[in-house]
């Protein structure tokens, strides 16, 4: 924090703030003369709850947040202070202390005035007295409808440690989907140096890089003229708002240029939710210092060993400069997708880094271009949007942004091939699922849909079981101590699908549910084997051994968790599609009903009319009565009402609920796909609408 000693410019800075703007020369001098103006870092405490009223503070650059702290711990009653807004009056008028925490969070500057100043100056200014009044009352108005004025915008900057790495074509991109997923006002600042690049990578296709038809703005000349910057942004036709600018940093004003970054980024906080800043491949003091005023970094770094070298010493160094305020959630890698070369294992490229991956950027390839725009200003490839590429961009921007949708896969044994049902729905739709949670036969359905199988896939594999005989495949009895089926030809049957694959390798992020009984709490598995996850999450107590190991007895995840919202919830998930396929009371009933109204119907059947039809029944039935109920259907059906009461309550977390009717089936029909499948999908085609209208929320 210090002080701005000159006159003329605290003059100049409290002309800049809107509630003083129209007061004559005289005035602002004595305005001027009433107090400070000041220079804030990043993370600075301007004023804290309970001290005495003080000063009036008035924002002339950069942002704060207001706030309280809740019993956790946690920030409570939190609002974002952009430039032009002043806070601390309602303590200077009343007399009381400040009843919230204002902190900045990026470098600002400050105009106060002691308390007993102000009061003279209100007293010497009714115009004043009277805007102020207003301003309050508005403030009051805002409190009581819970309206904000103010969202908190964020910026990110992007930085590649080498040239080449695709780093501006991810910035680029990631900016266009933060327009297109939110409908908020976003812009994408290129910052490029003069100063060619050391020892840049060359990419496979280099040509979908952005490039500029125009010259580069001079960054210390605008950094000079903040007021009117407005002016040389340009408006794409793509929605994004764009600015070029270029520096030499060998150049004369180059330390200029690093004091007016925090002002310079700043600059865009009022008009803009997203800020996308794509910065040079040097590490200098300019990129450091943007860093510092940044609420997200993302690094994205070559797959290659000398490039991945050279970026964990990056990593070193933004750590030692950030100091305390460097974390993994701040900081984030990306791995790019600029190069076809996969020398380099997912597990390889951790180790090289020893930092957390947030994602790992499919290969750019010609087939994922879908045309080339060519504005006055910028000239780009258009990815196409069903790609990969551009799929993990639209999940970051939505994580970032808050709009993730999740997707809740119950257990149910059988019923849970419904849920191929509705995943067919929802691509047909194009609905974007960000991450899916599941627990049972959730699990394993979710597994395997977001390792790539499509729901025509999953079909194909659930009529594997068509045939009666084939369940056989899945049965490898054992001495029941502790379960009839040992698990192992599931086991087999699943490695035969997803062979070796890991939560690493799967194309939607996953959360595995199962349930450790001796520590009685739910196991949320997302790293590791996913046929390992799979298998613990399906161990249906009497019907498949329980996993033993590590101080753990795991069993079926959908035990006390069949629809397990809750790891959606505290995963920051704002909006869940849960699929719940227990049956309700009403459904066991109605199904009842109706497997007894066909079975009559039936036996009512004539021998003369179709004598081994007539035989076949009454075996049938005879079977039935013999072998159910048993004590494997009679473990299942007990957990399964107590399940159904607990996945409703569950259900009340989640946006939208999408329940099958299921009726007059049983939980163990495997061979029923067809019909389980085709209710699912009936289901979800019913909720569509309202699937649609959640989507379509920003909130």
């Amino acid at each position: 924090m210090f002080k701005v000693h000159s006159f003329l410019q605290r003059c100049d800075a409290i002309k800049k703030i809107p509630i003083f703007n129209s007061v004559d020369w005289f005035r602002l001098q004595a305005i001027a003369r009433s107090g400070d103006v000041i220079r804030y870092k990043k993370g600075d405490a301007v004023s804290k709850r309970g001290n005495p009223p003080d000063y009036v503070f008035f924002v002339i650059s950069g942002r704060l947040i207001s706030y309280n702290l809740d019993s956790d711990g946690k920030k409570d009653d939190v609002e974002f202070i952009h430039r032009g807004m002043f806070f601390g009056i309602i303590s200077a008028l009343t007399g009381e202390v400040h009843s919230q925490n204002f902190e900045t969070i990026n470098d600002a500057v400050i105009f106060r005035i002691s308390v007993t100043k102000f009061r003279r100056l209100l007293k010497r200014s009714p115009e004043l007295s009277l805007k102020f009044s207003k301003s309050l009352s508005q403030r009051i108005r805002n409190k009581v409808t819970k309206t904000s004025l103010v969202s908190r915008s964020t910026i990110i900057s992007v930085f590649s440690p080498v040239a080449g790495s695709g780093g501006s074509t991810y910035a680029f991109n990631l900016a266009l989907s933060f327009y297109q997923e939110t409908g908020e006002k976003v812009i994408w600042i290129s910052i490029q140096s003069r100063r060619p690049p050391d020892h840049p990578f060359s990419s496979d296709i280099d040509e979908i890089r952005p490039k500029w038809n125009n010259p580069a703005e001079d960054l210390i000349a605008l950094s000079d003229d903040l007021e009117n910057i407005g002016k040389r942004v340009v408006h794409s036709d793509v929605g994004l708002d764009i600015l070029n600018v270029s520096f030499d940093p060998a150049g004369e004003q180059s330390q200029n240029i690093v004091q007016n970054m925090s002002d310079f980024v700043g600059s865009f906080l009022d008009d803009y939710r997203y800020i996308i800043v794509d910065l040079p491949s040097e590490l200098d003091d300019v990129v450091m210092k943007t860093f510092s005023q940044s609420d997200i970094i993302h690094l994205v770094m070559a797959r290659k060993r000398e490039a991945l070298e050279e970026s964990r010493s990056t990593l070193d160094h933004i750590e030692s400069y950030l100091k305390n305020t460097f974390n993994e959630d701040r900081v984030r890698v990306i791995i790019g997708g600029a190069h076809s070369h996969r020398n380099l294992t997912e597990e390889a490229v951790r180790s090289l880094l020893d930092y957390n991956v947030l994602a790992f950027l499919p290969h750019l390839q010609r087939k994922d271009l879908a045309m080339e725009i060519d504005s006055p200003s910028l000239r780009f490839w258009a990815i196409n949007t069903s790609s990969d590429y551009w799929a993990m961009i639209t999940r970051i921007s939505r994580q970032i942004s808050g709009i993730s949708v999740g997707l809740v896969l119950g257990g149910g044994a059988a019923f849970g091939l419904a849920h191929i049902g509705v995943i067919r729905v929802l691509e047909e739709e194009n609905i974007p699922i960000d991450i899916i949670a599941g627990s049972s036969m959730g699990a394993l359905i979710g597994g395997l849909w977001a390792a790539g199988y499509n729901a025509d896939e999953l079909e194909k594999m659930a009529y594997e079981f068509r045939i009666r005989s084939n369940l056989f495949k899945l049965i490898d009895l054992v001495f029941p101590l502790s379960g009839l089926i040992s698990g192992k030809a599931v086991m087999s049957w699943l490695k035969s699908k997803l062979h070796d694959r890991t939560f690493r390798d799967i194309k939607i992020p996953l959360k595995v549910v199962a349930y450790d009984l001796i520590h009685r709490q739910d196991i949320v598995i997302d790293s590791g084997s996913l046929v390992e996850a799979i298998r613990k999450s399906i161990s249906i107590p009497g019907v498949f051994q329980p996993i033993v190991g590590n101080d753990q007895l795991i069993i079926d995840g959908g035990v006390m968790n069949p629809l397990p919202t809750n790891v959606l919830i505290s995963s920051d998930v704002k909006k869940i599609i849960a699929v719940n396929v227990l049956q309700s009371p009403n459904d066991v009933i109605r199904g009842y009903q109706k497997t007894q109204a066909e079975l009559d119907k039936c036996l009512a059947e004539p021998f003369l009319k179709d004598p081994w039809y007539f035989l076949d029944i009454r075996f049938r039935f005879w079977l039935n009565r013999v072998f159910f109920p048993n004590i494997s259907d009679i473990i299942v059906r007990t957990l399964e009402a107590s399940e159904c009461v607990i996945a409703e309550q569950s259900a009340r977390n989640a946006d939208i609920v999408i329940h099958p009717d299921l009726s007059g089936l049983n939980w163990y029909e495997l061979y029923q796909a067809e019909a389980l499948i085709k209710r699912g999908e009936e289901a979800a085609r019913n909720q569509i609408d309202r699937i649609k209208s959640i989507m379509l929320s920003k909130k």
